[in-house]
């Protein structure tokens, strides 16, 4: 804008106040919208803690930790997103202006925040604010949205991962498994990461499908090859072939070579059995075993009555064979003697 200074000086002075209003004027609401974010904070801390609200923005920081939320969110999304930081501020004080400053882009995280419902917004500015794994947290949500802040919160430590190395099919997953199951996802990530999208795709789709037993399987697998990659291109083949018989209970194994294949192990049913055999020795140990030294020790005087048993017999009928013979001689003598 040109001032022509022959003109009347109202004038000139009117124009010299437009040009300082259009060259301030961004200052000033950057000015005014730090200002709310600190009498937000103000409020968080109500009437009995004002000494403490003014220590924090005095001596702590705080000024210039609002005025720089409170410019980036005006900066990003305007007097809208701006309100919504005085809002958060005012309800969660310091946390949320400390997880908010560790976003590299506030817009996104601000959307993820709105869209949680209420009682998740103070655990989910905890995640944010936590140094680096917080900074990686919101970088994440700038990626992959708000389903990033939900497996976080859901398994904190862990649904992140997910959502970070495998993006939105990560995150969709992390929804549906259980933390333990998370975790263990969560060690092979990376190797998942790594694979085409076809077999991603596919081992994707069985972990949603059969999460269960796809978990069991991959923990079997890390037990008995310490040091192996499961998730290699030749692995991977034969579990998307082989899909049934390893779901079922089958294992991988490496032959000579170091090539995988798949073998029958004891699945299901041979657990089962196996289990049920120690149970069995257990409780021979403590009930069977007496009861089978009972079992030998009756059929031992069974044995002993019946050889007894049989001896009386036959010494009766010894007996008795001897008085048949006594009675036949004194026959014979007594015809005998009568002849004579």
């Amino acid at each position: 804008m040109i001032v022509n200074l022959n003109r009347p000086f109202p004038v000139v002075l009117a124009g010299l106040i437009l040009i300082v209003g259009f060259v301030g004027g961004s200052d000033v609401v950057r000015a005014q919208s730090s200002s709310a974010v600190a009498r937000s904070i103000m409020k968080y801390f109500g009437k009995e803690g004002a000494e403490e609200a003014t220590e924090y923005l005095a001596r702590q920081g705080g000024r210039e930790l609002a005025e720089r939320v409170g410019a980036a969110a005006l900066r990003e999304g305007g007097e809208g997103a701006a309100e919504h930081v005085s809002k958060l501020a005012a309800k969660y004080g310091p946390e949320a202006l400390s997880a908010l400053d560790n976003a590299p882009q506030l817009a996104p995280v601000l959307a993820a925040l709105q869209e949680l419902p209420e009682a998740q917004v103070k655990m989910a500015l905890a995640r944010l604010s936590a140094g680096s794994a917080g900074r990686e947290l919101a970088e994440t949500i700038g990626r992959v949205g708000t389903s990033a802040l939900r497996s976080e919160l859901k398994h904190p430590g862990v649904g992140g991962i997910l959502a970070r190395v495998l993006g939105d099919d990560g995150a969709e997953l992390a929804t549906k498994l259980s933390t333990d199951q998370a975790i263990a996802v969560a060690r092979h990530a990376d190797d998942l990461a790594a694979l085409p999208s076809g077999p991603r795709e596919g081992v994707m789709m069985l972990l949603r499908n059969d999460a269960q037993r796809m978990v069991g399987f991959m923990g079997r697998f890390a037990a008995d090859n310490p040091g192996k990659t499961l998730f290699t291109a030749a692995t991977t083949t034969i579990i998307l072939a082989e899909s049934e018989r390893i779901l079922g209970g089958d294992e991988i194994v490496f032959d000579a070579d170091g090539n995988p294949i798949v073998v029958s192990k004891a699945g299901i049913a041979g657990r089962t059995m196996k289990a049920g055999g120690e149970a069995l020795g257990h409780v021979s140990s403590n009930y069977i075993q007496p009861l089978f030294l009972t079992a030998i020790a009756f059929v031992a005087t069974f044995a002993t009555l019946f050889m007894l048993l049989k001896l009386w017999h036959a010494h009766q009928r010894e007996k008795l064979a001897t008085a048949l013979m006594m009675e036949q001689g004194e026959t014979v003598e007594g015809a005998v003697v009568k002849k004579e």
